[in-house]
């Protein structure tokens, strides 16, 4: 969402879903106490099939990411991120992301992102400021980019139920054009979610925070399996959700299905995982 207007095209298969109220958002379980953290997660969007390898390191952190089709991988350490934007001949495009603190121990509250392209590395090409509750639950993200005059910058605001799962991301342009997107959770199960094993997941999740599917940042930030969300910016469509589970209550498959409203016509795709389990 690198700018507002870009989610209300971007955001597509969300919508209304008019029988999930508020009661279906905060009625959950606790997450359970099993200790698992992803091994392998394969997607078959319809863009291609996609395989991520979670690496971790002896202390249980997570090393890196790779994909092994095309031999790129995503390398972290306590405050900064490399991940390979694209490999061609003699150039690698890359971008890096440093933080003010251990991402794996700490809460940062600053981070710059740096970008490599044909060779050439612009610094401060995205920065982010986070703020925390008592909780330490991240409840806002605002991005700026001093570096470019004519982009549009926004904030995040993200709100939790009891449950510790995020009812609500709101997107707000702080330049340029005033607005903002709403993205609202319909409901979650009483499971864990894939990432709960991992330490901070949403400071280095495979996704931006201005994704145009805003699924991973729901999954990164709540303890527990998103059911679906509608998207103010987007109210023809609508994701509804379903999981099947390991024997800790971890997902093994999470089928999406993406509905317009307007025709009826559905496309879902079906994200798979194995786990690491203590």
């Amino acid at each position: 969402m690198k700018k507002i207007i870009r989610l209300h095209v971007l955001v597509l298969f969300v919508g209304v879903c008019s029988s999930c109220g508020k009661d279906s958002v905060n009625a959950v379980t606790p997450v359970g106490t099993a200790k698992c953290k992803p091994l392998t997660e394969y997607s078959n969007f319809n863009s291609g099939n996609l395989t991520y390898v979670y690496t971790y390191n002896a202390d249980g952190t997570l090393a890196n990411i790779s994909y092994p089709p095309v031999k790129m991988a995503i390398g972290y350490s306590s405050t900064s991120i490399t991940q390979p934007a694209s490999v061609r001949t003699g150039l690698t495009d890359s971008l890096n992301t440093s933080y003010n603190a251990n991402i794996f121990t700490g809460l940062p509250t600053t981070a710059s992102q740096w970008i490599t392209m044909d060779g050439i590395t612009q610094s401060d090409y995205w920065n982010y400021t986070f703020a925390y509750d008592g909780k330490s639950r991240l409840v806002q993200v605002l991005e700026t980019t001093p570096h470019i005059a004519t982009d549009w910058e926004y904030k995040l605001t993200i709100v939790y139920n009891d449950q510790d799962n995020v009812t609500s991301l709101k997107y707000e342009n702080t330049t340029g054009p005033r607005g903002d997107v709403v993205v609202t959770a319909t409901g979650y199960d009483d499971k864990p979610s894939p990432y709960t094993g991992i330490k901070n997941w949403q400071l280095y999740m495979h996704a931006g925070w201005n994704n145009y599917d805003p699924g991973p940042i729901f999954e990164a930030l709540s303890k527990n399996n998103l059911l679906g969300y509608n998207n103010s910016g987007d109210p023809d469509r609508i994701r509804t959700i379903t999981y099947t589970y390991n024997d800790n209550g971890f997902p093994l498959s999470r089928i999406n299905t993406n509905k317009k409203i307007s025709d009826g016509t559905t496309y879902s795709f079906i994200e798979t995982y194995t786990y690491q389990c203590q």
